[in-house]
Parts: structure tokens; C-alpha cells; sequence
């Protein structure tokens, strides 16, 4: 009898669920059951979803406090590629709570999470970076639910798309609409305050920037992010150098107690926006004293004493600059960006003085260890390579003084000369074996100043034996090593069976081999100029670096006076030198630049020692050098003339008019050039002609450019050539409007295809349902299964899918990871394509023309 009373019961329990899952009548049972299930079911584990990759992306990002933060954390490619998983289950979860529950009856929305579900979506799609999807998403929430509260949230989301598609006019015309909307929630007000400000940052418009995010943060009720947006306010106040109110903000945003690193940084950037208009720095020298004492701030010791520095400098204490910076330097642990920031400031100052040996020495720390993106690298760079060459002509002027200084003693001066320099240096090598025994076991001090010497101090007598040529063996170390740790046997990968006393001997007999090397005195005496010839060689060699320091001073560094005094001391200390003419004629143009009557006297020495020089041409007619220019030009276009002729194949023309050019500039700087063309066009028509023209020319010339190149056409033409047949290329043809579909290549060897043509099916049910897309049987192309996805109806349908499958890591992740062929190709292509079986062919021609 009860059996019989269940079955009306369970029959009408089914009925119920039935009628209640009709998505067309809007009916109480109906609303409540779509609502329910959407929010229980896939919107709440689709926002589980969304919370847990927005977390890991937030986890993962890490500031550049040197840099202006981000008020938004996006991500770059590699962390969306990070949370894309994430990010692909919400889209999935979402579309089947749409698809499943939306109560779309007559135009309205009668099911309340079908918005959330959209904007869920929405923002999915743009943490993958995939805007040409998010931004109609957007539109359409706004558009379809614009009665409710998510219109306002759709257009912020917008904004930020249009910022990151950098779509600016579009992102103000929002903007615009939505200051002028008296009825924005409250709960949106911080956010969109904040997206105004952004808007005015990428515009440009700091000032304003700064008012609308003052107005945010009073909005802004999460602690986090409103400490976050304080940090940035109080950059942008330093950048606008209202540096008090940087300094008052930094100090608000510390009382807050963020993460450590943000509370380093701020009590950092207070010493770092500091300026002498400010009042007292003791504060904030106290502050960062203090920070210097906190074991906890090992690692940031380089930042704090470059902080130190910048307060130094605000003061005028320069002396007090550059320990700061010195131990900044020393204290670096593994910030390379901060080492490579120190010693360019150490750079700077001593170029500035200008104390250029130093400099250089700082300079090359620097290039060691800033990366490619520092601002201002390529300035950096060419001041460091300027300042080597000039560096090395300097040490060959003091090198070749200081040993033409030696030759003048007598034989018992220079043995004792020469003992006292072995004696300095086995001395400075018993003092550096005791500090690296004391480094062993010492302990770093925790802040201040003593116990560092001064780095541009030299070592001894000896020449050589400076801090300028420990840091070029420092570099030189570098370059073979890389940046190795201060630790014993540092070239072992495996250091746990090594014992100090297991390379007691070696080390024993490599301190004999360096003490040999320094009681050597044929070391000494090699290279000192005791014959009349090597005293004129190292003459020569004086006067050639005096010139190069001239012009690098003048042409690379723009220090004139300094040019002046390199050029003067050559022609001052040497009667004559090949570089003498031309050193007059650079000191005449520069005192005549200067206004200086200096110039008169060399210009009248140039006329009169050099008359019929092409100088003093120039100097009696200003308009010499432009007829010289006018010469060269013609020599040029008789070249390209007579390039002309041989590229086209006229060989005799061209032999011609290089005689009749040769004929009538027989001195020009393109002689060999000329004469190159010449030995080409000779033997053309004939193999072993043109081979005994090319080496007659290469024997003239041997050692230049030309004659190079004429031994290696002679290579090629001597060698045996194969002939082979070549296949011509498929006449393939850009169809932009044609019908489409995409073909995924897998090597026959080696992989289920039909696991993978399932896996291929699923995606598109999942992602792209509503395109009626079908999965061909694998068919046999060659070495390959080719599985066919068909169809685009034009060529934007098919690139789309083309991106989205590619992107795609998740369902398609083994697949994407194998790197297989994947090809778009239009139906026509796609005969030809299958017929002519080279899959490399048109994967180079879609990659052309379809730009993916």
C-alpha cells in the first residue's frame, strides 16, 4: 500500500523538475530553481576559479620600487600564461551557467547571475590578454543589463581594456560619461577615480593625476590597496618635486605597516626625494642609520648607503658621496641593478671633476653590470668605450715617460731603483696574503664607514702595480668566470670532499711562482728604450696616443680645453710627427671657435710650414672645402656609375669608365674600388680569365677588404658545383573573403590520433560551440596524419581560432606542447596544398600574409 502512495509522489517530484527547468516561463519554481543552481553550481566554482588565479597572479608579481608602481597588477605574458588555466574553467563554468540557466524572455533577464556570469567572462578573457574578446563582452553587459549596478562595473572593465589596447580617445569618452553620472555607486567610486588617474598618467598629465588619485584613496576602503595607492601618490609628488609632501606621504604610508619591502622602500625614497630646501636631514639620515644596524637589512645595505649618498649630495658633502657610495658597492649582495647604479654615480662624479682614469675604471663597473634596458644605455656605453680609448692613450704617455725616465740612470741607480720596487711589491703581497687571512675569519661590520680604503689610492711605485689594473684583471675575470662569490675553490661544482690542507703545496709553489714573477728583473729592464731606435718608437708612440687623446677629447667628449692640451703637448714636446699638420690646423678651428687670437698664429704657421696643403687651401678660400666636398661626390658617382655597368653586365663599359675616372682623379678614395670592379669586369664571359684577373688583383692588394672578397669568389668559382633539380614553388594566392578551415599536422610515429582528434572535438564543444565547427577523420599526408577543422566562412574567422587553439593550455595542452603543424589555408590553397605535400612551403607563405 505505501508503494503504491510513492509513486504518485515521485512521479510528481519528477514532473516539478521538469517544469521547472524550462528557461522560457518565468515562473516563481522556475526563478528560483535557475537561481539556485546557477549561483551554487557554476558561478560560485567558477569564482572559486577566478579568486584562486587573480591570487596566484598577485603572488607572482613582484615591483620595481625604482620604477613609478602600476595602480592595477595585470600581469605580463608570462603570468597570464600562468593563470590561464584558471581563467579557462572560469569561461567554461560561466558559459554552461548562461547556456543552462538564462531566463532571456521577451528581451529581460529574469535569472539574476547571468550578469556576474557574463563580467566573469569578461574578465577572464582580459587576464588572458585576449581583448578582441573581452571588449564585446563588456559592451554588451553594459548594454543588455543597464538597469542594473554591473552596467557601471562592465565600463570600468572596459577602460582598462581600451587602456591596454592603448584605444585612449575611446577610454576618455567613457571616462567622460561616467564623471558626468550622478549615480555611480559608491563601491565603484575608488576604482573609477583610480582608472581617471591612470588615464591622466599615460596622457601625460601628472598634476592632474595627482588630484584624482588623492580623491581614490579617500574612497578606497581596502587597506591594502589604498596603502598601495598612497605609495604611488607620494612617487608622484617627487616626480612634481613637491618633495615635503613626498616625504609626509611616505611617512603615512610606513605607519601603515605594509609588506617589508614597501615600507623599506618608502623610508628609502624619503632620503632619495630629499633635497636641501627641505630643512634638516637628520631625520632622515637617523632613520636610515638605524635601518643600516637591522640585521634584517643585510641584503638591502647597498640601497640604504646609495640612499645615504643622495642625502650627502643634497648637502653639498661630496667626500661624504662617494664612502656611501663606495660602500654601497662593496655591500652589494645580488642587486646587480643597484651595484651598476652606484658605480655609475661614482662615474659621474669623477668624470665631472674631470678625473677621467677613475672614471673609466668606475665606468667599466658600471657597463659590468647594469642590463640592457637601464636608462641610458647606449650613452653609457659609448662614454665607457670613450673613456677606455682615452684611458689606454694616457697610461701609454705615462708608461713610455716613466720608462724613458729609467734609461737616463745609471746602472747602479737603476738595480737599486729596481729593488726597491721588488721590495714594495713583495711587501703589498705578504700584507694582501695577511688581509685575505684576516677576510677569512672576520666579521662584517655592521654599518659605517672605516675599514674602506680609498679606491682610486695607488699601491706602490711601480708603474703598473694600481687599482686601475686590479679592476681591469677584475673584469678580465669576469668575462671568463662571471660574477663568482668571495669563496675557496670556486671553479669545483663539488666542493664537499675538500679539505684546506688537500692544495697545500699547490698553493705553496703558486706563491713561489708569484714571488719568481716579482724578483724577475728582466721583467723591469724589457721594456725600458736603452737604443736610439726604441727610444724613436716609443716617441712614436707618445705622439700617436697624444693625437688620439686630442680627438677623443674633442670629437667623443666635447672637452675642448682638454683637446687643446693634447694637441699642444704634441707638437710642443716633437719637433716633427705625421700627425703634426693636422694638430695645427685642429688647434687653429678651435681657438677660432673660442674667439681667441691663438688662432692667428696657427693659421699663419700652417700657410707658411705647409703652403700647399689642402689646410691651407681651405684657410686662403672658405669655399676649398666645399669644392673638395663637390670632388668627392663626383669621384661617388662615377663609382656608382661604373656599378652600374658591371651589375647590368656592360663589362667593357664598365672597364672604360673606370680608366677614364682613374684618368681624371687619379688620387680619390675610391681607387680600389675602382680597380676591383675592373678586375671583375675583365673576366666575365670566361671562368679561368676572370680567376687569373682576381688573383693578379688580390696579389696587388693583398690584406684589404677587396682582396678578400676577390679569394673567396676565387673559391667558389675553383670549387665543383652540384647541380640538382629544384621542385618550383606551389602557386599559392592570399584569399582574404574565401571560405576556410585549419589543419592540425601529427607525425605518424609515436602518437594516438585519435586521442588527439578527440581532444581536438571536446575543445571546440567547450570553446566554440556556437560556430558549428566539425573534426574530419585523420587522413594520410606523407609522414603525417592530417586532421581537418572545417569551417571559417572568411579568413578573420579562421586566424581567431587560430590564436584561441594556440593559446590554449589547458585542454590543449599536450597538444600545444608537441609543437605539431598548424595551418589556416583556404579551399583553393588547400588543393594545391594537399597535391604538392610540402607543409614547410605553406606554412612560410600563411605565416607571410596572415601575420601570425
Amino acid at each position: 500500500m505505501k508503494t503504491k502512495t510513492y509513486i504518485p509522489i515521485l512521479l510528481f517530484g519528477v514532473i516539478l523538475l521538469v517544469t521547472s527547468c524550462s528557461q522560457k516561463k518565468n515562473t516563481a519554481l522556475n526563478r528560483f530553481y535557475h537561481n539556485t543552481n546557477a549561483r551554487w553550481n557554476g558561478y560560485f566554482n567558477a569564482k572559486e576559479a577566478y579568486r584562486g588565479g587573480t591570487e596566484k597572479l598577485a603572488n607572482g608579481h613582484r615591483d620595481n620600487y625604482r620604477e613609478r608602481l602600476p595602480l592595477f597588477i595585470y600581469g605580463d605574458d608570462d603570468a597570464a600564461n600562468a593563470i590561464q588555466g584558471d581563467m579557462d574553467v572560469v569561461i567554461k563554468k560561466c558559459s554552461r551557467v548562461i547556456e543552462f540557466h538564462s531566463m532571456d524572455i521577451k528581451g529581460k533577464e529574469y535569472c539574476k547571475w547571468i550578469d556576474e556570469a557574463w563580467m566573469l567572462i569578461g574578465k577572464a578573457y582580459f587576464y588572458e590578454k585576449n581583448y578582441k574578446e573581452c571588449k564585446p563582452i563588456f559592451k554588451y553587459v553594459h548594454k543588455k543589463f543597464k538597469k542594473t549596478e554591473t552596467k557601471y562595473e562592465a565600463q570600468l572593465w572596459m577602460i582598462r581594456t581600451l587602456f591596454e589596447t592603448e584605444e585612449m580617445d575611446r577610454a576618455e569618452n567613457i571616462i567622460y560619461v561616467m564623471n558626468n553620472d550622478g549615480d555611480i555607486p559608491e563601491k565603484y567610486m575608488a576604482e573609477f577615480k583610480a582608472l581617471a588617474a591612470e588615464y591622466s598618467l599615460r596622457t601625460g598629465d601628472v598634476t592632474k593625476a595627482i588630484i584624482l588619485l588623492e580623491e581614490a584613496i579617500k574612497w578606497q576602503k581596502d587597506k591594502q590597496i589604498g596603502t598601495r595607492w598612497m605609495f604611488i601618490l607620494a612617487q608622484l609628488y617627487a616626480e612634481e618635486g613637491e618633495t615635503i609632501r613626498a616625504n609626509e606621504m611616505y611617512q603615512a604610508v610606513v605607519k601603515r605597516h605594509p609588506e617589508y619591502e614597501m615600507e623599506f622602500w618608502a623610508q628609502m625614497n624619503r632620503a632619495l626625494a630629499y633635497t636641501s630646501d627641505d630643512g634638516s636631514a637628520y631625520d632622515i639620515k637617523r632613520v636610515l642609520l638605524k635601518m643600516l644596524r637591522d640585521e634584517k637589512n643585510l641584503e638591502y645595505r647597498d640601497k640604504l648607503y646609495y640612499a645615504l649618498s643622495e642625502v650627502y649630495e643634497a648637502e653639498g658633502e661630496e667626500e661624504k658621496q662617494i664612502r656611501a657610495l663606495t660602500l654601497s658597492t662593496k655591500t652589494s649582495v645580488d642587486d646587480d641593478y643597484q651595484k651598476g647604479l652606484s658605480f655609475l654615480t661614482l662615474a659621474e662624479l669623477y668624470f665631472d671633476r674631470p678625473e677621467y682614469i677613475p672614471a673609466q675604471a668606475y665606468y667599466d663597473s658600471t657597463v659590468q653590470y647594469i642590463p640592457d634596458d637601464f636608462p641610458d644605455h647606449a650613452q653609457i656605453v659609448n662614454i665607457q668605450q670613450s673613456l677606455k680609448d682615452l684611458v689606454e692613450q694616457m697610461l701609454i704617455v705615462q708608461f713610455e715617460d716613466s720608462v724613458q725616465q729609467l734609461r737616463n740612470l745609471s746602472e747602479d741607480e737603476l738595480e737599486a731603483y729596481i729593488d726597491n720596487i721588488i721590495d714594495d711589491r713583495i711587501a703589498a703581497e705578504e700584507e694582501k696574503r695577511r688581509l685575505e687571512e684576516e677576510q677569512e675569519n672576520a666579521i662584517p661590520e655592521s654599518s659605517g664607514f672605516s675599514g674602506f680604503d680609498d679606491p682610486t689610492a695607488a699601491k706602490g711605485k711601480w708603474y703598473f702595480y694600481n687599482d686601475r689594473n686590479l679592476q681591469i684583471g677584475e673584469a678580465e675575470f669576469k668575462k671568463v668566470w662571471g660574477n663568482r662569490a668571495n669563496a675557496d675553490d670556486w671553479r669545483r661544482s663539488d666542493k664537499t670532499s675538500i679539505s684546506p690542507d688537500d692544495f697545500a703545496d699547490f698553493n705553496d709553489s703558486m706563491g713561489d711562482s708569484v714571488m719568481a714573477g716579482i724578483t724577475d728583473r728582466t721583467q723591469y729592464l724589457k721594456d725600458i728604450p736603452f737604443t736610439d731606435e726604441a727610444l724613436a718608437e716609443s716617441n712614436k708612440k707618445i705622439a700617436d696616443a697624444y693625437y688620439a687623446m686630442g680627438n677623443i677629447y674633442k670629437e667623443n667628449m666635447q672637452d675642448i680645453p682638454a683637446a687643446i692640451g693634447a694637441f699642444r703637448n704634441l707638437v710642443s714636446r716633437f719637433d716633427t710627427s705625421e700627425h703634426h699638420m693636422n694638430c695645427y690646423y685642429r688647434l687653429y678651428r678651435m681657438y677660432y671657435d673660442l674667439g681667441r687670437d691663438s688662432a692667428n698664429y696657427y693659421k699663419n704657421y700652417i700657410l707658411y710650414r705647409y703652403p700647399n696643403s689642402d689646410y691651407a687651401k681651405i684657410i686662403k678660400d672658405p669655399d676649398y672645402a666645399s669644392k673638395l666636398t663637390d670632388k668627392n661626390k663626383a669621384v661617388r658617382d662615377r663609382y656608382n656609375k661604373c656599378y652600374y655597368y658591371y651589375s647590368r653586365g656592360f663589362y667593357q663599359a664598365c672597364i672604360d669608365y673606370v680608366d677614364k675616372s682613374m684618368a681624371k682623379y687619379p688620387d680619390n678614395d675610391y681607387k680600389l674600388k675602382f680597380l676591383y670592379l675592373k678586375a671583375l669586369s675583365k673576366g666575365q664571359g670566361n671562368k679561368g680569365e676572370l680567376v687569373a684577373s682576381l688573383k693578379d688583383f688580390a696579389g696587388r692588394h693583398s690584406g684589404t677588404d677587396e682582396a678578400k672578397d676577390a679569394q673567396n669568389k676565387i673559391s667558389i668559382l675553383t670549387a665543383e658545383k652540384k647541380v640538382s633539380e629544384v621542385k618550383p614553388p606551389p602557386p599559392y594566392s592570399y584569399e582574404k573573403n574565401s571560405k576556410y578551415l585549419a589543419v592540425l599536422l601529427v607525425p605518424k610515429s609515436g602518437h594516438d590520433i585519435s586521442e588527439i582528434k578527440k581532444s581536438v572535438a571536446n575543445y571546440n564543444k567547450a570553446y566554440h560551440a556556437m560556430k558549428g565547427l566539425t573534426v574530419d577523420e585523420a587522413i594520410v599526408m606523407g609522414d603525417n596524419y592530417m586532421i581537418a577543422i572545417k569551417q571559417f566562412s572568411n579568413e578573420l574567422g579562421a586566424q581567431d581560432y587560430y590564436e584561441s587553439f594556440k593559446g590554449n593550455h589547458t585542454s590543449l595542452k599536450k597538444i600545444n606542447q608537441q609543437n605539431f603543424k598548424f595551418l589556416i589555408i583556404s579551399y583553393n590553397n588547400y588543393a594545391i596544398f594537399f597535391k604538392d605535400n610540402r607543409p614547410e612551403l605553406y606554412e612560410e607563405f600563411m605565416k607571410k600574409n596572415y601575420q601570425l
